[in-house]
């Protein structure tokens, strides 16, 4: 998308810099996984989501 001009240099580093926490996040989950029980693990996750969407609702 940046040779046809629809992502400019500032976006394309910005979402190279977005990989690493994602990354990080990612393999942090699969480390906790395995620590913890699957149910566990889900209603952890799930509650996560919950909360995250209810901030994009009052922020947003």
């Amino acid at each position: 998308m940046s040779w046809n001009g629809a992502l400019g240099g500032t976006e394309l580093g910005a979402s190279l810099l977005a990989l690493a926490p994602a990354l990080l996040g990612m393999l942090l989950g699969q480390w906790l996984r395995q620590r913890i029980s699957a149910v566990l693990f889900k209603r952890v996750f799930f509650i996560g989501m919950g909360l995250l969407g209810l901030h994009l609702l009052i922020k947003g």
